[in-house]
C-alpha cells in the first residue's frame, strides 16, 4: 500500500510525473522571461506592437523566437538524463542547470537576430521591415532562423560529454552553417531573395524560413549526442551540413517534379507570389529533414 495506490499507480510514478510537471512550468516561465527580455533589448513594445498595430509580421517572427527557446529548453531537459527518482537536492541542482542552459539560449537567439539583420538579409533593415512596414515575409525569415538555430543549440548542449565550449563552438558553427546556407539559396532560386522580400513577397520569406528550419534539423541530427572528440564531431558537422545543402537544394527541383508538374516553383514564387506553393516547399523540406533526423 505504501508502494502503490490502489494497486494501479506506484508512488515513483507519481513523484516522476510531478517533476515532469514542474519542468512544463518552468518552460511556460522561461516563455515569460524570453518575452521580457525581448522587451528589454528592442526599441519597440512587443505589446504595443501585436495588441495595437496588429503587426502580423512581428507576430510571425516572435512565433519563431518562442519556438526556438522551447526547443533549446527542450534541448537541457533532455540532455539531464534523470534515472529514477532523484532526491529533491539532485533535482534542483538539475533544474537549475538546465535553466541556465535556456537562459543562454535566450542571450543566444538575441545574436542570432543580430545574424540575421546583418548577415542573411544584410541589404536592408529587418527591423524596419518588420516593425515599420509590417513585412510579413522577412519575419517569416526571421522565425525561420530562430527556430533552426533553437534546434542548433539544443543539439549542442544535449548529449552527455560535452560542455559550455562545445555548445558554444557548435552554436557559432552552426550559424555560419545557416548564413552560407541563406547565401546558396538566393543564388540558387531565380529570383533576388532580397529583392523580392523587400517588395513583401510573402511566399519568398515563407519559402526561405521554412528551408531555413530543414537546415536547422540536419544540422541537429549532426551535433546531437555525446561529444566524441572534437574530430569526430566536427566532421559529423561538416559532412552532415555539405550533404543537406545539396540535399535541400536538390529537393528543390523535385518539388517543381512531383508536386508542381507542369508549373516553375521559382516562378510561382516570384511572380505569382502564390503562398500555395511557398507552403508545399516549407512541408516538403521540412518533412524531408524530419525524416532525416529521425531516422539516420
Amino acid at each position: 500500500m505504501d508502494a502503490e495506490i490502489f494497486g494501479l499507480v506506484s508512488i515513483e510514478d507519481l513523484l516522476l510525473l510531478a517533476i515532469d510537471i514542474v519542468y512544463v512550468a518552468v518552460g511556460l516561465v522561461m516563455l515569460l522571461v524570453a518575452k521580457g527580455f525581448n522587451d528589454l533589448i528592442t526599441p519597440y513594445r512587443i505589446d504595443e506592437q501585436l495588441r495595437d498595430h496588429d503587426n502580423p509580421a512581428l507576430g510571425v517572427a516572435l512565433c519563431g523566437y518562442f519556438v526556438g527557446v522551447i526547443c533549446i529548453y527542450i534541448g537541457a531537459v533532455l540532455g539531464a538524463d534523470i534515472l529514477g527518482v532523484p532526491t529533491w537536492g539532485e533535482f534542483f541542482k538539475i533544474l537549475g542547470l538546465d535553466i541556465a542552459y535556456a537562459l543562454m539560449g535566450i542571450v543566444a537567439l538575441a545574436v542570432c537576430r543580430v545574424v540575421v539583420d546583418k548577415l542573411i538579409l544584410h541589404k536592408f533593415s529587418v527591423e524596419k521591415e518588420i516593425i515599420e512596414d509590417r513585412n510579413v515575409g522577412t519575419g517569416a525569415i526571421e522565425a525561420g532562423a530562430l527556430i533552426a538555430s533553437g534546434l542548433i543549440i539544443a543539439g549542442a548542449i544535449h548529449g552527455p560529454g560535452g560542455g559550455w565550449d562545445t555548445a558554444l563552438v557548435f552554436f557559432l558553427l552552426g550559424q555560419a552553417g545557416l548564413v552560407g546556407y541563406s547565401r546558396i539559396y538566393d543564388r540558387m532560386t531565380a529570383y533576388d531573395l532580397h529583392d523580392e522580400v523587400e517588395c513583401d513577397n510573402a511566399a519568398a520569406g515563407v519559402a526561405c524560413g521554412a528551408s531555413m528550419i530543414a537546415m536547422g534539423l540536419i544540422v541537429l541530427n549532426a551535433i546531437n549526442g555525446p561529444f566524441v572528440s572534437w574530430m569526430v564531431n566536427l566532421t559529423d558537422f561538416v559532412l552532415y551540413t555539405v550533404v543537406g545543402v545539396i540535399a535541400l537544394m536538390s529537393l528543390r527541383k523535385g518539388i517543381d517534379w512531383f508536386f508542381l508538374p507542369g508549373a516553375s516553383l521559382d516562378y510561382e514564387i516570384a511572380h505569382d507570389r502564390n503562398l500555395s506553393a511557398a507552403w508545399i516547399e516549407a512541408t516538403v523540406s521540412i518533412s524531408v529533414a524530419a525524416m532525416v533526423f529521425a531516422i539516420l
